[in-house]
């Protein structure tokens, strides 16, 4: 079966580079690949990742990907979560909700190996309304 696929193109850079660094070391099961923005759409394309993190979401992006996670849009402190066709906001979404928001992208994807957590109705847990 084909890993699970994370995509991560959020800015700053060195905040996708930490993303995509815990990810790996936390879930070394799952395919992380940063990408710069600008490149979002060609990777979403060329990838097919099955959850985007992003700053901007791209009408390719929403049309596309089983699930993703704007974060900061115009650089707020909230995050847009789309996961099993259902969009929520939220505030102050930390890592380890982030990471929630993985485990359940991964479990609706059938990820067949690898840790894979998260809520026990199968949504995401870990941050604040």
């Amino acid at each position: 079966m084909a890993p699970f696929r994370v995509l991560v193109a959020n800015e700053p850079a060195l905040y996708r580079e930490v993303l995509v660094a815990a990810f790996a070391q936390l879930r070394p099961h799952a395919e992380v690949v940063a990408v710069e923005p600008a490149a979002l759409d060609t990777a979403v394309r060329d990838r097919a990742p099955h959850l985007v993190i992003c700053s901007r979401l791209s009408a390719l992006v929403e049309a596309s990907a089983p699930a993703w996670v704007v974060l900061y849009p115009g650089g707020e402190d909230r995050a847009v979560v789309r996961v099993g066709g259902r969009r929520t906001e939220t505030r102050g979404l930390e890592f380890p909700g982030l990471l929630a928001v993985l485990d359940d992208a991964a479990r609706r994807a059938g990820a067949a190996s690898g840790s894979f957590e998260g809520g026990e109705d199968g949504s995401f847990t870990g941050c604040r309304a």
